[in-house]
């Protein structure tokens, strides 16, 4: 895995990984990344992309939150990685993020969609709630406090995948990310797992189901729905609604993944975004 590095935005700090070099520059946020994600393949051969990993605030060596205090942050982590992008003189660029990384990359399409060139959800979708801010924890579990540093808990609420499967490579690959999760919940701080996290799972704002469809259908640019269809939080049948309303967005699903399908088939993940994100240049809209 490449060096942690640093950038300073203003009274925050944000933590990246960097892969490959060039102008086809890719962006990810999220609060933690496997070693052998899809994202970092993409800046290694046989792919050609410029990534940039970046840490949402609150997590690893990014600014941490200590206040307490409920805010939208997935609007506040879209809006740090589009401050990112500045500050790295990236002009525009593709997205691709598992789960609660698509967060940025909804926000950013309906928030300044000039800015990418194409994005790749992956095992999860922006949805509209009837209440929108509603507290919810990334890491669900016991009181926080007992956590830190505590292995025999942290090692069972590590990334698990529990859907059947006899295929060797699939079994390998969720020991390994179950080992590495863990190791990086061990090395947490009390105030990586109390970050206050209220959000707005529209990423947009709608007030009601209605404005969230007509926002989706509004989207310029090139948008591909990859599923696990086991997946039981971004169904299949609410993906396929949102791909149906954003014009010339595709929906791929693979029956036999689940919610953590990219990370347990990286190889999978990087190979579609790629064909994807080829198939952009000169796409019919």
């Amino acid at each position: 895995m490449s060096e942690i590095k640093t950038i300073q935005l203003g009274d925050i700090t944000l933590a990246y990984r960097e892969y490959g070099t060039g102008d086809k520059d890719l962006l990810s946020c999220q609060n933690f990344f496997f070693e052998d994600c899809h994202m970092a393949q993409l800046g290694q051969p046989p792919y050609d992309y410029h990534c940039f990993l970046v840490y949402m605030r609150g997590y690893g060596m990014s600014t941490h939150i200590t206040d307490g205090i409920q805010r939208d942050y997935i609007r506040i982590w879209g809006d740090d990685l589009i401050r990112f992008a500045e500050a790295m003189n990236i002009p525009s660029f593709f997205y691709t993020g598992v789960s609660h990384g698509n967060f940025c990359g909804w926000h950013i399409a309906f928030t300044r969609p000039e800015l990418i060139r194409g994005f790749v959800c992956m095992d999860g979708i922006c949805q509209y709630r009837e209440t929108p801010f509603e507290s919810r924890s990334l890491i669900k579990g016991p009181d926080p406090a007992t956590l830190v540093g505590n292995r025999e808990v942290l090692e069972k609420m590590a990334w698990l995948e529990k859907l059947p499967t006899r295929d060797p490579k699939r079994l390998a690959r969720r020991a390994s990310n179950q080992k590495e999760h863990t190791e990086i919940l061990m090395n947490r701080s009390l105030e990586e797992f109390t970050v206050p996290f209220v959000g707005d799972m529209s990423c947009c704002g709608a007030k009601s189901e209605e404005e969230f469809y007509a926002k989706l259908a509004a989207i310029p640019f090139p948008v591909l729905i990859w599923i696990g269809g086991q997946d039981p939080l971004a169904k299949a049948e609410d993906a396929l609604k949102i791909a149906q309303t954003i014009p010339g967005a595709s929906l791929l699903t693979y029956q036999h993944l689940g919610h953590g399908g990219a990370d347990e088939c990286p190889e999978l993940a990087a190979r579609d975004c790629d064909r994807f994100f080829r198939d952009t240049e000169g796409r019919i809209l």
